[in-house]
C-alpha cells in the first residue's frame, strides 16, 4: 500500500509540474489550451485511487460547489430547449457539466501538495519565473509587432497574413487576461519571499498593467485595477472586501436586465461617442433586452446565442453581427439562456461560496485579500468580455483560485 501512495503521489506531482510549466506558453497561444491541460492533470489524479463510496464523496463536497453543481446542471438541461445544435459527440453543454469537476480537481491537487513543504517550493518557483517570463514576453511581442510569435510561429506559404494577425492579436489579449487573472496570487507570493520578491512583485504589477495597454485590453485593464484596488483595501478589511467583491459579482448577474435595458435606450449621439469596440457592446446589450423579454423565466437555453444571425451597419461596416458568439457579458449571457432560473441559481451559488470562504479561521488574511482580488478580476471582466461557456474560461479561474493554498506565512494570521 506504501509503495502505491508513493507512486500515486510521484505522478500526481509530475502532471502539476506539466501544467505550471506549460501555463505561459499555453497563455501565450491563446490559452485554449489550458481547459485541456488543467483537465487532463484532474482526470489523470483519479488514476491509482481507490474511488470512494459515494455518500463520502457527497460528505466531502462543500455547500458551494454543490450550488455550483446544480447550476452547471440546470445549463445542461436547457440545451435541450436550445435552438442551437454543435454537431459533435461531446456538446459543448456536456464538456463544461464535465469539465469544470476536471479542473477542480487539478485544484485539490494543488491544495494537496501545497502542504509540503519542498513541494510547494518548486511548485511556486515555476510559477512565478513562468508567468513574469509571460508579462515580459506578452508586452515585447505586443510592442514588436508579434515579432516574438512570428520568430516561432512564422508565416506559412499561402497562409493569409490578415488572419494570421487577427490570431496573434486574439492570442495575446488571451494572454493578457490569464496574466490579469493571476495578478492577484502571483504578485502576492511573488511578496511573501520578502526583500527582492517585493521589488519584483511591483515590476510584475506594472507588466501586466502594460501589457493590458499595449494588446488593448480594455476588460483586462479594469478587471487589473480593480484587482489591485481591492487587495488592498483587503488589507484593512479582509472579509469585507471579499464579501463587496461576492456582491459585486452576484450584482453583475441578478441586475443584467437594466444594463441590457439601459443599453437599449441610450441615444445614437452617445453610442456614437464612444470607442467602436464600447459601441458594440452596448449595441448587443441594447438588442438582448428584448431577446430576455422573449424567455425571463427559463431562457432560450445552452449556447442559443450562437443562433441570433440578426445584424447592423455601425459606422459604414454593414453585416456586422449583433451578438458575436457571445454578449461579452455574464450575466446577460446567463439570463438569455438560462433564464431568471440560472441568474438565481449562479447568485445563490456566489452567496453560499462567500459564506464559505468568509467563515471564522478558514482562510487566512493573505488569502482573504487574494480572494478578493481574483473575485472581483473575474467578475469585472466576465461582464466586459468573454462567455459563460468558454472552458479555458473556467480552467483559469479555478487555477488561479487554486494558487491561495500556496500562500502560507509565519504566522498564518487566521481570521
Amino acid at each position: 500500500m506504501t509503495g502505491a501512495k508513493t507512486w500515486v503521489d510521484k505522478k500526481d506531482f509530475g502532471l502539476l509540474i506539466l501544467v505550471f510549466a506549460s501555463l505561459p506558453f499555453l497563455s501565450h497561444a491563446g490559452g485554449l489550451g489550458i481547459a485541456a491541460t488543467v483537465g487532463v492533470c484532474g482526470i489523470a489524479a483519479l488514476v491509482g485511487r481507490k474511488p470512494p463510496a459515494f455518500n463520502k464523496i457527497l460528505q466531502a463536497i462543500p455547500l458551494p460547489m454543490c450550488m455550483l453543481g446544480i447550476f452547471l446542471l440546470w445549463a445542461f438541461v436547457s440545451s435541450f430547449w436550445s435552438p442551437y445544435s454543435s454537431g459533435h459527440t461531446l456538446s459543448n453543454a456536456t464538456k463544461i457539466l464535465l469539465g469544470v469537476p476536471a479542473y477542480l480537481m487539478c485544484a485539490f491537487l494543488v491544495k494537496k501538495h501545497a502542504q509540503q513543504q519542498c513541494e510547494r517550493n518548486i511548485l511556486v518557483r515555476i510559477l512565478l519565473i513562468g508567468m513574469f517570463a509571460s508579462s515580459v514576453l506578452i508586452l515585447c511581442d505586443s510592442v514588436s509587432n508579434y515579432a516574438v510569435t512570428l520568430t516561432f510561429d512564422p508565416i506559412k506559404d499561402g497562409q493569409s497574413l490578415h488572419a494570421k494577425y487577427g490570431d496573434m492579436v486574439q492570442n495575446l489579449g488571451h494572454g493578457t487576461s490569464v496574466l490579469s487573472l493571476m495578478l492577484a496570487p502571483v504578485s502576492i507570493l511573488f511578496w511573501l519571499q520578502g526583500g527582492r520578491g517585493k521589488i519584483i512583485a511591483i515590476a510584475y504589477v506594472i507588466f501586466v498593467i502594460a501589457c493590458c495597454v499595449a494588446t488593448n485590453q480594455s476588460a483586462s485593464l479594469i478587471g487589473t485595477v480593480c484587482a489591485l484596488v481591492f487587495m488592498l483595501l483587503a488589507n484593512w478589511k479582509p472579509k469585507f472586501m471579499v464579501s463587496s467583491a461576492f456582491i459585486v459579482a452576484m450584482c453583475s448577474v441578478l441586475f443584467a436586465p437594466l444594463l441590457a435595458f439601459f443599453a437599449s435606450r441610450l441615444s445614437i449621439d452617445a453610442k456614437n461617442s464612444l470607442p467602436f469596440s464600447w459601441e458594440e457592446r452596448v449595441e448587443n446589450w441594447g438588442y438582448l433586452f428584448e431577446k430576455i423579454r422573449e424567455h425571463p423565466i427559463l431562457g432560450h437555453g445552452f449556447d442559443a446565442v450562437r443562433t441570433f444571425n440578426d445584424t447592423h451597419t455601425i459606422r459604414g461596416f454593414e453585416g456586422r453581427a449583433l451578438v458575436s458568439l457571445h454578449p461579452h457579458n455574464a450575466g446577460l449571457h446567463i439570463w438569455v439562456e438560462l433564464g431568471g432560473v440560472g441568474a438565481c441559481l449562479a447568485c445563490i451559488a456566489l452567496v453560499f461560496a462567500m459564506k464559505f470562504l468568509i467563515h471564522p479561521g478558514r482562510l487566512s488574511k493573505i488569502q482573504l485579500v487574494a480572494v478578493s482580488g481574483i473575485t472581483v478580476a473575474v467578475s469585472m471582466m466576465a461582464s466586459l468580455s468573454y462567455g459563460v461557456w468558454q472552458d479555458w474560461w473556467w480552467a483559469i479561474i479555478i487555477f488561479s483560485s487554486a494558487q491561495i493554498f500556496f500562500m502560507q506565512s509565519r504566522n498564518r494570521d487566521a481570521i
